[in-house]
């Protein structure tokens, strides 16, 4: 006669514990940082190395201006009450 164990039913539910849930928040805040970080850089790099007409250079410059503050507030930690 086979036995028969009793199993308890298995869940797919995976609460993070707040270490992992923090982890897990600066990395999406890294992304969205280097989202908006790189294309600053490029813009920079066109404006003061690219040997295109003065006006797109400047105009790259007057664009990758706000952008690395953009990003920096973007990628700073906002917490969210509760």
């Amino acid at each position: 006669m086979a036995r028969r164990s009793r199993r308890l039913p298995r869940y797919d539910i995976v609460t993070p514990t707040e270490h992992e849930a923090r982890d897990d928040e600066i990395a999406r805040q890294r992304v969205r940082y280097f989202l908006v970080w790189v294309p600053c850089i490029a813009l920079v790099l066109f404006g003061f190395f690219v040997p295109a007409p003065t006006p797109w250079r400047i105009a790259a410059l007057v664009l990758a201006a706000p952008l690395l503050p953009l990003a920096a507030v973007i990628g700073s930690s906002w917490r969210r009450p509760g």
